[in-house]
Parts: structure tokens; C-alpha cells; sequence
């Protein structure tokens, strides 16, 4: 294996093939991440790579389970300078040449790989204010916020363009009707979501230490995963804050909102709050085409997105951070938290 092209896996049989169930349309449906596709691997990657490391490879490559040429790839933040590159090639071609090499056709491959590491590894959030205008709670803070990084198979589009650009634009609409909210509304764009909440947990690091801080904080609200309309929130089983959200709910009707469910979901920038005690909630999207075709993958780009549904999540967002800045009381927490 010295210096060799190494082909990890055996042919790819298992692929992603549906979306998640909507959350809220029938059982209990996984929230997080969606479910894991078995690869044909001899061993877990954690065994294959230090022997691979030990025997000098110069490169691994595995299959995507993706279909139709859909390519998906991450990283780890973990991962050394020093070990073996990785790539990873469609289902279609991995397959192929697979086939060939079981049938002990002889296969070629040149690789051409220029990689080079930043000398700034510093990542960087973005924050803006519209400052609130009641001096008995405008040192309150309701959140809105979305992450900026995305992965390097595509741009992002739908995982979190589309959730950045409705914060983004949800501050454009309320700076633009001259609001003046009771409570200060700001708008987080989060760097090293993908790396691990990076730019959400440095926020808590920096700004929600103390007691005193903390209650500082309205609500936290959280636009991914998923893409398309925004269709409510997920509770996170806190059902005092749910029938609040449920009122604010009954004026968007024309805008095909359909639900707050009070189960949780993971892997996004509100958990950090959450598991802080603090009330932060992440919007519910339509997984159609999500987890099949765009997520963290080479096809996510602007064309998943439609203009009329960035319209409609940007007026959700603003619409919500109004009713929170604007409430008497408090976002309860859940009892306990």
C-alpha cells in the first residue's frame, strides 16, 4: 500500500434515497441529523486511517452514498496535516472502477491534488443591532440568527444561505418600517457551524457567562436545517413558550405556516443555548430534496432556492423577533432547565 491509490470500501449498495418525514405529519420522526447509510467498508474509517497512515499511502478514496452523480463530502476539524488526503468520488464512477478491479482488469488513475492551508484560521461572526427603545428592557436581547460557513462541495445554498440571507433580510424589512422595538433585536450570522457550533458556543463564551447575562437573553431563534418555507418551530418540550408561539402563529396563515411541534432537534447553533437553559428554538423547514439531494452536498446551489420562499422566511423571522421584542414578560424556560 506504500504509495498507493487505496479504494477503501467495496462497491456502494445503500444510498440515501428519501427526505426525512416531515416533522409534525404523523409518528415521531428523527429530527437531527438524518439517518446513516451502510457502507461496504471492511473496517470503521477510524481503523482504516492509522493503516493507511503506517503503511505510507499516498491517497484514500471512498464512495459517496449519494445517487445520480450527487457527491457528498465534510471534514474534521481534528484532522492532522500529516494524514493520508482523502477523497471522495460519486457512487457511479467508485463502482465502476470497483467492478473492473473485482474482474482484475487493470486501472489507472492519475490524481492531481493542490491543496494549501490558510494562514488565518481564525473564523468570524457577524452581528448587527436594532436597538431597543423601552428603558425598562431595551438591555433585553432577542436573537435571530443563521450560520455563515457552509461545506466546499457547492456554495451552501440551502444549507444556510437560504437561513442567512432570510436573517439578513428580516433585519432589512424591520430597519425598513423605521421599527422601534421595546427590547434591542440582534442579528447573529454564525461562523464554524459545520466544525462544530464554533461561532454559536464562542458567542455564549463571550456575552452569556453570568447569571446576570443570561437573563438578559429574550429568545434565540435559529433558522436550519431544512430548506423552503419556514413552517414553525421545534419547542424543544417547553409547552409554556409554545402556546406563545403558537398565538403569534394565527396572523401568518397566508403564509402557508403550518405548526410548532414540541419535540427538539439537534446539530444546529441553538443547542449551545439550550443546553445553557436558555430558551432558543430553531425554525421547522421542508425536508423535501433536503437530505436526498442538497445537503452537504455538490448540488447545493442557488437554484434549490425559490425567491417567493426566502420572501416568506424572512417575513416569518421578522415577524417573530417583533412579537418577542415587543411582549410584556418573559420567554419561559423550561422548569428545571
Amino acid at each position: 500500500l506504500q504509495g498507493g491509490i487505496v479504494f477503501t470500501h467495496g462497491q456502494q449498495t445503500e444510498f440515501r434515497d428519501f427526505d426525512r418525514p416531515q416533522p409534525g405529519l404523523g409518528e415521531m420522526v428523527r429530527t437531527g441529523n438524518p439517518p446513516g447509510v451502510g457502507s461496504n467498508a471492511p473496517a470503521s474509517m477510524r481503523e482504516i486511517g492509522p493503516l493507511l497512515d503506517a503503511a505510507g499511502s499516498a491517497i484514500r478514496i471512498r464512495p459517496t452514498i449519494y445517487r445520480d452523480g450527487t457527491v457528498g463530502g465534510t471534514g474534521n476539524r481534528n484532522t492532522s496535516e500529516d494524514d493520508v488526503p482523502s477523497l471522495t468520488l460519486s457512487a457511479e464512477q467508485y463502482n465502476m472502477i470497483a467492478r473492473l478491479s473485482e474482474r482484475g482488469e487493470p486501472v489507472e488513475l492519475r490524481i492531481e491534488l493542490q491543496t494549501e492551508y490558510d494562514a488565518d484560521t481564525d473564523t468570524y461572526n457577524v452581528l448587527a443591532d436594532i436597538p431597543g427603545t423601552d428603558p425598562a428592557v431595551a438591555d433585553e436581547v432577542v436573537l435571530v440568527g443563521a450560520h455563515l460557513d457552509s461545506w466546499h462541495t457547492a456554495v451552501g445554498a440551502t444549507d444556510n444561505g437560504d437561513g442567512a440571507l432570510a436573517v439578513i433580510e428580516a433585519a432589512r424589512i424591520l430597519a425598513a418600517l423605521d421599527a422601534q422595538p421595546r427590547r434591542t433585536i440582534r442579528f447573529a450570522l454564525w461562523s464554524g457551524e459545520e466544525q462544530g457550533l464554533l461561532g454559536a458556543n464562542a458567542y455564549i463564551d463571550e456575552y452569556l457567562q453570568t447569571e446576570e447575562d443570561q437573563s438578559k437573553l429574550q429568545v434565540y431563534l435559529n433558522d436550519d436545517p431544512g430548506s423552503g418555507r419556514s413552517l414553525g418551530f421545534y419547542m424543544e418540550s417547553n409547552n409554556a413558550a409554545k402556546e406563545i408561539f403558537d398565538a403569534w402563529l394565527e396572523p401568518l396563515d397566508d403564509l402557508g405556516v403550518t405548526m410548532n411541534v414540541i419535540m427538539p432537534i439537534g446539530s444546529t447553533d441553538h443547542v449551545p443555548f439550550d443546553r445553557a437553559g436558555l430558551p432558543a428554538f430553531n425554525v421547522i423547514k421542508d425536508f423535501d430534496s433536503y437530505d436526498e439531494r442538497t445537503r452537504h452536498t455538490n448540488a447545493d446551489y442557488p437554484d434549490r432556492m425559490t425567491e417567493d420562499e426566502l420572501v416568506q422566511q424572512s417575513i416569518f423571522l421578522a415577524h417573530f423577533a417583533w412579537q418577542a421584542a415587543q411582549m410584556d414578560g418573559r420567554i419561559p424556560t423550561v422548569p428545571g432547565a
